[in-house]
């Protein structure tokens, strides 16, 4: 978060010409924590720059000690004209917007920067140039403007169910610029976990994040061969070649966000098979984790087992 001496404006590229704020549950992603004070009638300002460049909603969070009606915010998607004073949405190369959020309605509540009343609002931001600034200079001299500074940057091209380098997003990290994408299609309707032999690989981790891991300690004691880690990990799709075979928790992710076990409208956006399928999680010498995506229900089987595979790459 940066603060200015010098009174800022917003830069939005959609447009529209009336604009509003919608109340909204706590929003997923980028956060910057701080209290702020401005007074009115200065120059004093507070900013926030786009984490990416890319498209997001943007939400700011209203303290219970905000009273002022007419809080006003400025985006700057593409970065503020050098020497600029005005706010101007006419301006083609550095469009201004501004939202004035009655801070009064949303005491301690979080609340969306749009234009229109429009909550599908989306702001084109430019990484490096792009920015949100709170400023206090619409105000009387007597007048404190308080501000959280909170402020989540929701970016809506990294979203669950969206397609994203080489795959459907399944799930996205705390980041909100990070997470996993599964393959359009399965790599396998029947392969065996193992590759002819009961023995320990060391691929026993089940959490989010280590299903890379896995894979390569599953390829690396296994060798050479037809099984499920291989299969994956050979993968080459939409330009990418990192693919790997998920564990058992990046599997059940799967199922709960774009799977048969997803709520609507994104059950099953995936097309997976009534069926199970493997995990890179190691149970033991003789059996691995898998996921019935009919059920639901994780189980350990056999490694000598046929299922199908579903490989994943992180992003």
């Amino acid at each position: 978060m940066n603060f200015s001496p010098k009174p800022l404006a917003l830069a939005f590229l959609l447009a529209l010409s009336v604009f509003g704020t919608a109340h909204a549950a706590a929003p997923f992603g980028e956060q910057v924590a701080a209290a702020i004070k401005l007074q009115g009638g200065s120059s004093s300002s507070a900013d926030w720059p786009a984490p990416f460049t890319s498209a997001y909603k943007v939400h700011v969070y209203v303290p219970k000690t905000g009273t002022t009606t007419n809080a006003l915010y400025r985006v700057y998607p593409k970065g503020k004209r050098a020497g600029g004073t005005g706010c101007l949405s006419s301006d083609a190369k550095y469009p201004c917007y501004e939202v004035t959020i009655n801070q009064t309605l949303y005491p301690n509540a979080w609340t969306q920067l749009m234009l229109d009343d429009d909550p599908a609002t989306q702001w084109e931001f430019v990484k490096g140039r792009g920015f949100v600034t709170a400023v206090a200079s619409n105000l009387s001299a007597a007048e404190l403007l308080n501000l959280s500074a909170l402020v989540r940057f929701e970016n809506q091209t990294i979203m669950i169910g969206k397609t994203y380098q080489g795959g459907l997003i399944f799930y996205v990290d705390a980041s909100g610029e990070h997470g996993l994408v599964a393959a359009p299609k399965d790599q396998s309707t029947g392969i065996q976990w193992y590759n002819g032999s009961y023995f320990d690989t060391g691929a026993t981790a089940t959490a989010v994040g280590t299903g890379a891991a896995n894979t390569s300690k599953i390829i690396k004691a296994q060798g050479a061969g037809s099984y499920a880690a291989k299969l994956a990990a050979n993968l080459v799709l939409g330009g990418y070649d990192d693919w790997f075979l998920p564990s058992k928790d990046e599997l059940n992710l799967m199922y709960k966000n774009i799977g048969p076990g997803a709520a609507a409208p994104l059950t099953n956006v995936g097309g997976f098979a009534s069926d199970t399928y493997w995990s890179s999680s190691e149970f033991g010498s003789s059996t691995a984790w898998n996921q019935n995506f009919g059920s639901g229900v994780q189980h350990s089987y056999l490694k000598s087992s046929a299922f199908y595979v579903r490989a994943v790459r992180a992003f």
